[in-house]
């Protein structure tokens, strides 16, 4: 046995493991558990989460400079959490830090985190240090829904190794670590060659980075049918990603929402690719454009989230700039009954797309058809100023002139005859620094 091998042996994750992460950041384990249903399909009443979230929102009130200059008295129901407590977003944060930080805090408990964004201006925040522990329990159970039972993952995120290493182990997660800026051929058969001998089944990477070692897999004619499912996560799933990954190759693709503020979190329940929202983790709401709880299937809101573990810096109805797609609150296919939502627009600005006349419309409002999906193997936009897009597109095996005259046709239709529409044929897209995958690098 060589020295991976015997690291790969020395931690074994099991339930109770989960349970004592839980336990050590004070979460009782049926939170998780129990935010689901129990043995009758009915929702678990464990967990308080509204008196949960009612305790951090009064004690922000008392505690927290921000909510101490603007509310004087505390929240006594839901209703008058929503009647009275307003919204922020991440401008407010960063505006404010300082004010967002609690009097009784104690620095030496919390980890600062950076996010960066396309305002360029970073968001910065404080979590407590055993978060890390949560956020463990909460995935994995997510991840259990595709029968993911603590066995080793194979990773393709954002990590890159040196030039000599395959791969890198991490004993502790029990993750076989891979390097997503060198794929190629090449690598990719390394990668395939590791998976097999360690019999890894499950595969946690971004979508682009799934999406690009299954091409280059299929290209070898490496088979991957012994992938029980592919945990992605961090990136929207594009149509065309799914096309390859799950109609033509037939794995299952597992796909979760979260964001770095750690407010909200949700994935795909076991039979449909419907967003299940975890109650326990995060105070969830959809908001419209009057501000009001969107409860009406097929209506779109943002995403508001509130705190229910970080009374250090809390953020309560923080707007996430992310829309979605109403569901419901009840999945008859695995009998959950959770805020259900779809179609979610990470970042709205990220996905506009402007007009020459200064009106703009989502990238999802540039679909294709699926005859389409079916001749190319990536697609990226890129937007510089007002009426022009740059299309790049990545060419497949039956691409010819006819389907260039059916996207020129399909992009000037959907953005306007006065428009200037330029394909650009390339061998890759591109990515961001971190590894992650934009559909469209807009400079506007």
């Amino acid at each position: 046995m060589n020295y991976k091998e015997k690291l790969l042996k020395t931690i074994v994750h099991t339930p109770n493991w989960i349970n004592r992460c839980l336990l050590a950041a004070n979460i009782w384990p049926e939170a998780v558990y129990g935010s689901q249903y129990n043995s009758n399909k009915k929702l678990l009443n464990n967990l308080d989460i509204e008196s949960r979230l009612l305790s951090v929102t009064n004690n922000a009130i008392k505690q927290v400079p921000y909510y101490q200059n603007i509310y004087r008295t505390p929240v006594a129901s839901i209703d008058d959490f929503r009647s009275q407590i307003g919204f922020i977003d991440r401008n407010t944060v960063t505006d404010q830090y300082e004010y967002f930080k609690s009097r009784s805090i104690e620095l030496g408990s919390f980890d600062e985190c950076t996010t960066g964004g396309t305002s360029g201006k970073p968001l910065k925040f404080l979590v407590p240090k055993n978060r890390y522990q949560v956020e463990l329990a909460f995935m994995h159970n997510l991840w259990n829904r595709v029968g993911w039972n603590y066995s080793p993952r194979a990773v393709l995120r954002n990590h890159s190794l040196k030039k000599n290493e395959v791969f890198r182990i991490n004993p502790l997660t029990k993750e076989f670590i891979f390097d997503n800026f060198r794929l190629d051929l090449n690598y990719a058969k390394q990668i395939h060659s590791v998976l097999v001998k360690y019999q890894i089944n499950y595969l946690h990477a971004y979508p682009s980075a799934a999406y690009q070692f299954c091409l280059l897999c299929r290209e070898q004619g490496l088979d991957l049918s012994f992938l029980k499912a592919i945990l992605c996560g961090s990136e929207g799933v594009m149509d065309f990603q799914k096309k390859i990954i799950v109609d033509e190759l037939g794995l299952k693709l597992f796909n979760w929402y979260g964001h770095s503020e750690k407010l909200v979190l949700g994935g795909y329940c076991e039979y449909t690719d419907n967003i299940h929202i975890e109650p326990s983790y995060g105070f969830f709401e959809l908001i419209g454009k009057d501000n009001r709880p969107i409860i009406t299937p097929g209506e779109y809101g943002e995403i508001v989230g509130s705190t229910l573990y970080n009374f250090g810096m809390p953020f309560i109805r923080y707007r996430t700039g992310d829309f979605a797609e109403y569901v419901g609150n009840h999945c008859e296919k695995c009998g959950r009954r959770m805020p259900i939502i779809r179609n979610i627009q990470g970042r709205w600005d990220k996905n506009q797309i402007y007009k020459k006349d200064g009106t703009y419309i989502s990238t999802t409002a540039l679909n294709l058809h699926s005859n389409l999906y079916d001749v190319i193997d990536g697609l990226q936009y890129i937007q510089n100023a007002p009426g022009s897009l740059i299309i790049l597109i990545i060419k497949g095996s039956d691409y010819n002139q006819v389907h260039e005259i059916e996207f020129r046709s399909h992009f000037m239709k959907a953005m306007g005859p006065d428009s200037n529409i330029s394909i650009e044929y390339v061998d890759s897209l591109i990515f961001q620094p971190n590894g992650k995958f934009v559909q469209l690098i807009s400079k506007i």
